[in-house]
């Protein structure tokens, strides 16, 4: 129904986008004002990230409708989208016009024919058929992040890039190889302060982020303490080339 406007906007899943599916849908919406409105700021958002929890993202797509100035008699959801496509492609107009300007009918029916024309390469990387934007994508990034024991992010992405961290170092071949540690869970609270008592959790992170600044130096210290032994393996080892000798003068 919108293939059209999609493609303008280079959404990613034209063709695939069904608005009558309320998830998919809200995962749309939001990729909208992500990437081409921009009318929030970013931090103001977030209610819009929200695309699991339904009736707080419905509260906040109410009141962006307000704040955007969506005609009040458009009723029906297809009418909305339509009007909100619109006026993303004229914001991207607007951004690009010197772009634009030039680009008439038919020499876009032009460049459309010579892209025929050129052998398309076929990527056998199988990440580079996936969809980072659809609901499955983002819904499978979430639950790989909650099995890891991930805090929950609203941004899909960084709970996968989390995730990526935690696997490549407890789950790499070597670290498997060791065995688990076993202990007491690290005293945070003892020890001295950060000087935010006032704010108890704000205390808390100011803490943890000193342990992990610690941790950081200490790998840094590890990998000097390698690098100085690798170097010493090769000088303090020195091999006589006696072909290179002379004996006597000339």
């Amino acid at each position: 129904m919108f293939e059209r406007y999609l493609t303008a906007l280079q959404y990613p899943r034209v063709g695939q986008l069904n608005i009558d599916d309320p998830k998919d849908f809200r995962c749309f919406m939001m990729w909208l004002e992500d990437q081409k409105i921009r009318f929030l700021p970013i931090d103001e958002r977030e209610p819009l990230r929200k695309v699991n929890a339904p009736d707080e993202w419905n509260r906040a797509y109410e009141k962006y409708k307000k704040d955007i100035k969506v005609p009040e008699h458009l009723k029906s959801k297809q009418e909305q989208v339509t009007w909100l496509l619109l006026y993303a492609i004229r914001l991207e107009y607007t951004d690009n016009a010197d772009q634009y300007r030039a680009l008439t009918g038919a020499r876009k029916l032009q460049q459309e024919s010579q892209k025929t024309t050129v052998p398309e390469v076929q990527s056998a990387n199988p990440f580079d058929s996936f969809d980072f934007t659809s609901a499955d994508f983002e819904e499978g990034s979430w639950k790989l992040a909650e099995r890891l024991g991930i805090a929950y992010h609203p941004d899909h992405l960084v709970s996968l890039r989390a995730a990526a961290k935690v696997i490549s170092g407890a789950y790499n071949r070597e670290a498997l190889k060791e065995r688990p540690i076993a202990g007491q869970p690290f005293p945070i609270e003892q020890g001295s302060g950060m000087g935010l008592e006032a704010d108890e959790e704000l205390e808390q992170c100011a803490r943890i982020m000193r342990l992990l600044q610690i941790q950081n130096i200490r790998t840094l210290q590890t990998t000097i303490n390698e690098t100085i032994v690798a170097v010493q393996n090769v000088t303090a080892d020195p091999r006589t080339d006696t072909k290179l000798g002379k004996v006597g003068m000339k």
